[in-house]
């Protein structure tokens, strides 16, 4: 995969890479059930289905070659599921749960994505010193509504109560108390099959479970996020639904708390499970879409793996169903509000559960008014809305105002005060220092300003990354700095400030995300503590969020773009920063965009530009931490 390829190039990529792989597999497909040839023969046409979702199918293909696989329990679960059919007709008293429909409750034939999503949760199995496990420890389904997501989350749920341990839990958990009791009595509705007259399971509002006597244990219960979650539980099975529309406030999310406070209590578990059902949401920054993310960029790896590869990956745990538009698809509005062809890699119900005449009907709705156009686009054909997406700084303007100075040239000596932004919250990525320096000049009656940056990265996270050969060329020309191991550590980083202080910097401040930053500000603390500083007046969290970054995106385009007019009445560029000769610095900025914040307060903050492995912009956020850190200490 190349650093500058497109994604239509990427995805052209991974539809070769599909064609070469699937023959020599299509036997494995067809012994597990037909309908995954049938849904790999639609993969290969890329008008139906996404880049993502045909990357996830490469890497399904990769683990049936890796590991082994239970036809047993995935054949269980489709027989339980929908029964026996013929000719495409239910057979009476074969077994298979009802469903509710437009005409009652009635039998379902599973669609071939849903066949993809059971057999990748069910089937493989791995090897833990002699005790053979289910590989799947993380399910998924990023679907839009009417996609039957929720039934199939349920089902899992009714699987788990009679199939899993003994004294399984499973627990519904939602943003609000009616939505985690919405997916739980979906739950209930198909568990009350089994036993209608309710002589061994008991039915309440919030939970079932077997009555007392019975040889199971097992139970499901609804939590909601914010509520008091109670301290003794032994969870399996953690239902995340609608994950996606939780948000953080306050650097606080309750809903990735409840999730957290469920997983952790998993401990013991030899097979536990965590299965997400959502949609997009209006939280961009929200826990879920940092997730999505990472799971995009850990799907692209598939394409830097040879054709047979057969080796297991760290992510191999995890099984995802993405179905949203093509990234290039998903910033042209007028293609979401009308293209038939991308609301069906959406939504693969159309025609068969969904009238076709629905989405047009609501199509329409939204392009009538801005309110109905936000949810259309973002629960119908599942494109998060983080508001406006815009360009910003060009690589070009950045390489017109680089010059060859570093960070250690800026010494006290020489008049300038340095503040500095970190991020060290992926330890096994890019991680690093942005120092902004500033001075009087009294040439010039002004403040000169100058940036720089200290970036590292595992050699773990290298070797992984697709655009190895060109981080270790930046390696070896000094700007980037590899960390021998897989994960950061960080006394890297605070023997570089240590180093710094050694020749003269003068440090003002250290702006920092709090997530994750622990074991580096707890070094960085000791290390003032060492030499008669305060910790606490020098090392300041600073919130990457739209209203604590707005500020300092505009002040940091002024110093950019600021120009001063000519006698002739032209505008002569007159910035007011200068950025080292760091190539880091133009790549960062062609990866760079601006989002505006959906609440009307036009905030802005940048985000990267793709969801690539490729596209970072770290060091450009944290430069702008150490911008507002500058403004909160007013180091004039």
């Amino acid at each position: 995969m190349d650093i500058d390829q497109t994604p239509q190039q990427t995805k052209q990529e991974a539809l070769e890479y599909l064609s070469r792989i699937l023959p020599g597999q299509r036997k494995q497909l067809e012994d597990i059930d037909p309908r995954l040839v049938t849904y790999y023969d639609g993969l290969t046409d890329p008008t139906l289905h996404n880049l993502y979702e045909i990357l996830s199918g490469i890497k399904f293909l990769r683990i049936l070659r890796t590991y082994s696989f239970s036809h047993k329990k995935v054949r269980q679960a489709i027989q339980l599921y929908e029964g026996r059919w013929q000719n495409g007709q239910y057979i009476d008293g074969s077994g298979g749960l009802q469903f509710s429909g437009l005409k009652g409750f009635t039998h379902y034939q599973l669609q071939p994505f849903q066949v993809y999503a059971l057999a990748g949760l069910l089937g493989p199995m791995k090897d833990v010193d002699g005790d053979t496990r289910r590989l799947c420890t993380e399910l998924v389904l990023y679907l839009t509504r009417k996609s039957g997501k929720t039934l199939m989350s349920a089902f899992i749920q009714f699987y788990g109560f009679f199939f899993m341990d003994s004294n399984f839990e499973g627990y519904c958990c939602a943003n609000s108390a009616d939505q985690a009791k919405l997916l739980y009595k979906t739950a209930q509705t198909l568990i009350r099959q089994m036993d209608p007259q309710e002589r061994r399971i008991r039915f309440t509002a919030s939970q079932t479970n077997w009555k007392p006597g019975q040889p199971r244990q097992a139970s499901i219960t609804a939590l909601s996020a914010g509520g008091k979650t109670k301290d003794g539980l032994f969870a399996q099975l953690c239902c995340a639904d609608e994950f996606g529309s939780a948000d953080f406030t306050n650097g606080k999310s309750d809903m990735l708390d409840l999730v957290s406070v469920v997983q952790s209590s998993m401990g013991p578990r030899r097979e536990p499970l965590t299965v997400i059902t959502t949609t997009a949401g209006y939280a961009p920054n929200g826990p879920f879409h940092n997730q999505l993310l990472l799971m995009e960029e850990a799907l692209e790896l598939e394409l830097t793996l040879s054709h047979d590869w057969s080796e297991p990956r760290p992510d191999d745990y995890q099984h995802a169903l993405l179905l949203q538009p093509d990234p290039w698809e998903q910033t042209d509005e007028e293609m979401l509000l009308t293209d038939e062809r991308v609301w069906r890699k959406s939504n693969p119900m159309i025609g068969i559960s969904v009238q076709p005449s629905f989405y047009e009907q609501e199509a329409y709705k939204a392009r009538q008014n801005p309110d109905n156009r936000k949810e259309f686009i973002t629960k119908l054909v599942n494109v998060y809305q983080s508001a406006m997406i815009k360009d910003w700084i060009k690589p070009e303007e950045i390489r017109a105002i680089q010059i060859p100075r570093r960070i250690d040239d800026c010494t006290e000596d020489e008049g300038w005060e340095v503040t500095v932004g970190s991020d060290f919250s992926k330890g096994d990525d890019l991680n690093g220092n942005s120092y902004l320096a500033k001075r009087w000049r009294d040439d010039l009656q002004e403040m000169e300003y100058f940036a720089d940056m200290d970036s590292y990265m595992s050699e773990a996270a290298v070797n992984d990354s697709p655009i190895r050969e060109l981080l270790l060329k930046w390696a070896s020309d000094g700007w980037l700095h590899i960390v021998p191991g897989k994960t950061f550590d960080p006394a890297v980083a605070v023997n570089r400030i240590v180093e710094l202080d050694a020749k003269g910097v003068n440090f003002f401040g250290f702006g920092y995300d709090p997530f994750n930053a622990k074991t580096v500000i707890n070094a960085l603390s000791q290390w003032c503590f060492d030499i008669g500083l305060d910790p606490k007046t020098l090392i300041i969290p600073v919130r990457q969020n739209f209203a604590t970054y707005s500020p300092a995106v505009k002040e940091f385009d002024y110093m950019i773009h600021r120009g001063i007019q000519s006698p002739d009445g032209k505008v002569i560029p007159n910035p007011m920063i200068h950025l080292s000769a760091n190539p880091l610095w133009p790549w960062e900025f062609g990866n760079c965009q601006l989002a505006e914040s959906t609440d009307g307060m036009e905030n802005l903050k940048p985000v990267k530009a793709t969801a690539s492995a490729s596209c970072k912009v770290d060091n450009i956020q944290m430069l702008l931490s150490a911008l507002i850190l500058h403004d909160q200490l007013d180091t004039k």
